[in-house]
This record gives structure tokens, sequence and C-alpha cells, in this order.
């Protein structure tokens, strides 16, 4: 007997961007995965404590699923989790910065295939969820969004004047332009607004975290070596290009920047 189309199954490695409840046993997942970028699918009984798939329907789970192609929607049939990135769960600052992450994958379009977004959620949450202190937290979540602003397209010019486009030398003063498109010279600099003026070792960093396949385990050690005011003006500088790229669309914001201003506190 022939499949109808509601009955299609594939099978994929997903991620769990998000979960919310649809109805009193089920619920409704985001996830991610190379094949169909961001997709939602249903998880039936995963309110239920003892719902065979109560322990993968939740945020930022990595595993594999097995589900069947739906009229409208997609339905998980089965499930097998690699990792819960229990590391995460517990901690302010680590669940502000996955929330931020899967906030990102967001705004990505519904069902393209994405192996590349894939990778860096896959690369952010593995560091994200081993990070022993702050300042591997805090250098993942750079990483995550220098990764992601290169993937959507908007990866900022270092080193050159976006505006005459000439090399910027070493030991010249350069500003940073979020919405410009990336450095400008001291000469150009009126031509533009919401520039911030930048170090060179910020700017060197910034390029190199793009072209990084891991996050380092802090921007503070070699190959980095940034010192505090350089490190805050990198994490400025990739944030404000990000979030004007996508419109500041970050309902995690908030919580992510109390969360690192405390934990930078008590580091």
């Amino acid at each position: 007997m022939a499949r109808t189309a509601a009955s299609v199954p594939f099978a994929t490695r997903a991620l769990v961007l998000r979960a919310r409840p649809l109805g009193e046993k089920d619920r409704i997942l985001t996830l991610f995965s190379p094949e169909r970028g961001k997709f939602s699918a249903v998880a039936r009984g995963a309110r239920s404590p003892k719902g065979k798939l109560a322990a993968t329907a939740q945020p930022f789970v990595l595993a594999r699923f097995a589900l069947a192609t739906g009229r409208s929607i997609d339905i998980v049939t089965q499930a097998q989790i690699e990792t819960m990135h229990s590391g995460i769960a517990g901690d302010v600052l680590k669940t502000s910065w996955a929330s931020f992450a899967s906030e990102c994958a967001d705004h990505a379009p519904e069902g393209v295939a994405d192996e590349l977004g894939f990778a860096i959620l896959e690369v952010f949450f593995d560091a994200l969820d081993k990070a022993p202190d702050f300042a591997a937290s805090e250098a993942a979540g750079v990483w995550l969004q220098s990764q992601w602003l290169a993937h959507a397209g908007y990866a900022p010019t270092i080193g050159f004047c976006v505006v005459c486009e000439r090399k910027i030398e070493a030991g010249e003063e350069l500003w940073f332009g979020p919405m410009a498109g990336g450095t400008l010279c001291r000469n150009c600099r009126g031509t533009q607004s919401s520039l911030e003026k930048v170090s060179s070792d910020s700017m060197r960093a910034l390029y190199r975290l793009e072209r990084s396949r891991r996050p380092p385990a802090s921007l503070q050690d070699a190959p980095f070596s940034l010192d505090e005011r350089a490190s805050g003006e990198l994490a400025r500088s990739v944030e404000r290009a990000l979030l004007g790229h996508t419109e500041g669309r970050f309902r995690s914001l908030a919580s992510l920047q109390d969360a690192r201003a405390a934990a930078r506190l008590e580091a």
C-alpha cells in the first residue's frame, strides 16, 4: 500500500531550539537540522513525565529524530538523545547565551537546508556546555556572534576602510561602523554615523574569530591576549553588528546582558 503524504518518514540529527506546550499532553518543538534548517514538529505525549519523548523535548538537546511528514506539521515518532547539554541547565549565564543562540537560528528561513548553520550551533552548544568559567562562556558567545554574522553574509571588512578602500596601516587610528560594514580610517569617519573608535587588537581578534572553527578557551589568553578594554570593544562591536543586521529582534538580549554583568562582577 502506498504511503500517504501525511506519513512519509525521514530521520535527521537536530538541535531543539525551543519547546512550547500544545494542549495538555504534547509539545511543539522548533528544531534545527543540517538538511532542513529550522522547522517545527509535534512531540506527542512530551508534556507527560512518563512520555517517551519527554526528555528529548527540552531546549538545547541534541538528538537523532525519526519523524513523519505531516500535512501541516511534522510529527516526531522516535528520538535518541546524543547530548542533553546538562552543563547549560541551571547556569543562568549559559542558559542566557543558549537562548540567544536559539534566537539567532530563529532568524533563519523555515525549511531551508543549512549545514553550516547547524555546524556553528553544534560547536557552540558543545563549547558552552563544557565552559568552566565566565571567560570561556564569554569567548564562546562572542565567537557565536561573529560566526553567525559572517554566516548571514554580513562579515565586516577589517583592516581596510570601507569608504575609501585604503588599507589602514599599523598604528593608525581606526573606527568600527556596524552598519557601515566594518572599519573606517580617520579621514572617512565623518561620513558615517554610530561609529566607535576601536583598537587594532580588538579588530584582529574579530578577524580571527570569524575564521576559527571553535571558540577559544578565553579571549584574554594567547593567541588573542586581549586586555579588558579590547575585550569590551570586541564584544560591543560584534553585538552591535549582529543586532543592526537583524533589526535588534532578540527577546533574550536583556536577560543575557544582565547575566553577563552579574557574572562579570563575580569573576
